[in-house]
């Protein structure tokens, strides 16, 4: 074994060995730091090229489940992506925007919007992010009344810069308004369920009418029947059980490591097989075919009639389905003694299960009442050292949001609640990695913005100058609470010593980092409800709000403006332009449970976008320019009257 020596040469960043940077890249907290690393030699510019920014988007973001990256140039431009999605989100740097088709009328006057019903269709909507080849997109479909669209927008290839429109009416396939309107959607995440040859996108949809079929989301074949999906082989007859007659479909799911499509009626949940291995399919005569022909279809593998099912109590109607690992789904009634319960598949049976009533004043004293739990989200916890596939977040009649592990005796394990609007239920779940989860009001166009609370793996605000200033402008959050003190009055960070300046140090705090509620632009009424939220995958930078008669495009202003996107397709889908609104902000504090009504006793300031660039003003003023980006909020957001 050779002795340790000192060497005499002078250390240098190129004698490392590249172990070492890897590691180093793991503690950069800024992409800022990782492209001066970069700048620093040819060798290092090549480390970071082929490897840094694929570390540091891994370490730093390691909450998010990634899309597909195809490149090195790739990992690049997806750090840049999150670090700005994170400043804007932080910020409230939001362009709104409504996709909405142009209908002609004859006579002299001009084209403009007109619904196709006096009563503007709920916007049922989901989004995913597919790659094929050198081809990436995000694929985005929902049923309006009894119509259908789709939109493929193009991310990478040939066509990355344009946007695909579809649609299909339902009265030429024979859906008549109200009794087919579409009422949920899902697109197919894995193609190797897909339904015949060929790897185009595929969508599950239910009707109220109780039909439930898979559709084409090809641009040849856009809304074409692939296979339908059906209840019993019995049939109907007076002796049937009412309640498993396929009427209205409330809510599907599928679960993807079993292949398994769950889909919910009023009253009793139906399950089938995806997989083609397990799956018989007939035609209409009933013989068993395997061609693909738009009148194939499968029956119901089971059928549980949750109504009539003792163990799950009285109950109004099924709300809301999930999977939430692979053996267990999640479903939220309406009105129900035990309105979140979990359906255990077993070899032997379901076995139904429901939260353990808890002590908290949201429960305590009301065990006879029936409540309602609206939206369901399984949350993916791994990344945070948690068991995944056993955390549910769920959304209550009284306002609150309830996270669940499943692994314990509590209903909950963290209550989450707007300290404003403390009894607005929430209609839709979104989660945005575990930093944060979007919820859509049920009574009005408001998202309400939460953070989870969890340890963060980057801040936006590491990257700015330093100070011994508190973050501003200062919140006033409805919840009287003491403003956090910090004793180092520092004015600079000390990065030799691990301590951070003033400002760097309390711009981390909760307290500076507010919930936010958004009002979104809305067609029919102010009173809209948001009834769907999706977005392509977990780090797209795209929300899809589905409110009455309107679908809302929620995008960061640092990400390309889909305004700015030319559209092509079909020439009947060419005709849609969009309506660009501001909108208001407040914020709404921790976002934890308020014990007492009493303690939400102050209005928020409310903040509504004014579109301006400040650059030209702020020219040869290099202060202010550095007072607005070290301000909390975004230009568009932002109050100085004195320099206005």
């Amino acid at each position: 074994m050779e002795s340790l020596s000192i060497s005499d040469e002078v250390p240098s960043l190129t004698t490392l060995p590249a172990d070492i940077f890897y590691i180093v890249l793991t503690y950069l907290d800024t992409a800022k730091s990782v492209a001066n690393l970069a700048a620093s030699c040819k060798g290092l510019h090549h480390l970071v090229t082929e490897s840094g920014w694929r570390i540091f988007v891994t370490s730093r973001f390691s909450t998010f489940k990634l899309s597909e990256v195809s490149s090195t140039e790739e990992w690049r431009e997806r750090a840049f992506s999150l670090t700005s999605q994170s400043r804007d989100w932080d910020r409230r740097a939001f362009a709104v925007s409504a996709p909405k088709p142009v209908v002609k009328h004859r006579g002299r006057g001009f084209n403009h919007f007109s619904p196709s019903q006096s009563i503007p269709s709920n916007i049922i909507v989901d989004a995913h992010h597919q790659g094929k080849g050198n081809d990436a997109q995000d694929v985005v479909f929902w049923g309006a009344g009894e119509d259908i669209f789709g939109l493929l927008r193009h991310t990478r290839g040939p066509k990355a810069s344009n946007d695909e429109w579809l649609s299909s009416r339902g009265a030429t396939a024979g859906y008549r308004s109200g009794k087919d309107d579409v009422t949920c959607v899902s697109i197919l995440k894995d193609n190797k369920y897909n339904y015949g040859h060929g790897d185009e996108p595929q969508v599950l949809v239910g009707r109220a009418s109780g039909h439930l079929h898979l559709l084409s989301m090809g641009a040849s074949n856009f809304g074409n029947t692939l296979l339908n999906f059906r209840t019993s082989r019995k049939p109907a007859s007076e002796s049937d059980n009412e309640a498993i007659r396929q009427t209205e479909i409330q809510s599907l799911d599928v679960n993807y490591k079993q292949g398994t499509l769950a889909a919910a009626t009023k009253h009793s949940i139906l399950t089938y097989s995806l997989g083609h291995d397990s799956q018989a399919v007939y035609t209409e005569n009933g013989e068993h075919d395997l061609k693909t022909v738009a009148t194939s279809h499968v029956w119901a593998d089971d059928v549980l009639v949750l109504k009539d099912d003792p163990q799950s109590g009285a109950f109004e109607f099924i709300r809301s389905t999930k999977f939430v690992n692979g053996d267990t789904l999640a479903v939220g009634l309406n009105k129900g003694s035990n309105p979140l319960q979990y359906l255990k598949y077993t070899p032997t049976g379901v076995d139904i299960s429901h939260a353990t009533k808890a002590s908290n004043p949201h429960d305590a004293g009301n065990d006879y009442k029936l409540r309602t739990v609206r939206a369901i989200l399984p949350v993916d916890t791994n990344s945070v050292g948690r068991s995944g596939g056993n955390v549910v977040l769920s959304s209550w009649d009284d306002g609150t949001i309830r996270l669940q592990d499943l692994r314990t005796r509590s209903s909950a394990d963290q209550i989450f609640q707007d300290n404003f609007d403390l009894s607005t239920p929430i209609n839709a779940l979104l989660s945005r990695g575990l930093e944060r989860f979007v919820a859509g009001s049920a009574y009005s166009p408001v998202l309400k913005v939460f953070d989870y609370r969890w340890p963060k793996g980057y801040y936006h605000t590491e990257a700015l100058p330093c100070g011994n200033d508190e973050p501003y402008p200062a919140p006033r959050p409805p919840t009287i609470v003491t403003e956090p003190s910090y004793s180092d009055d520092r004015a600079t960070c000390d990065y030799m010593t691990g301590k951070r300046c003033r400002w760097h140090e309390l711009s981390r705090h909760d307290y500076y980092r507010p919930n936010f509620n958004m009002w979104l632009p809305a067609s029919a009424s102010d009173t809209s409800p948001i009834y769907t939220l999706t977005s392509p995958s977990d780090d797209s930078p795209t929300i899809f709000a589905g409110l009455s008669g309107m679908l809302v495009e929620v995008t960061p202003k640092s990400s390309t403006r889909p305004t700015t996107r030319p559209n092509f397709g079909p020439a009947k889908d060419l005709a849609y332009v969009r309506q660009v609104d501001s909108v208001a902000f407040i914020e709404t504090g921790s976002g934890f449970v308020v014990d007492d009504v009493s303690q939400s006793q102050r209005v928020p300031p409310m903040y509504r976008q004014f579109f301006r660039d400040l650059t030209e003003r702020d020219r040869g003023h290099p202060e202010r320019a550095i007072w607005r980006k070290r301000h909390r909020l975004d230009e568009w957001l932002q109050r100085c009257a004195a320099w206005e």
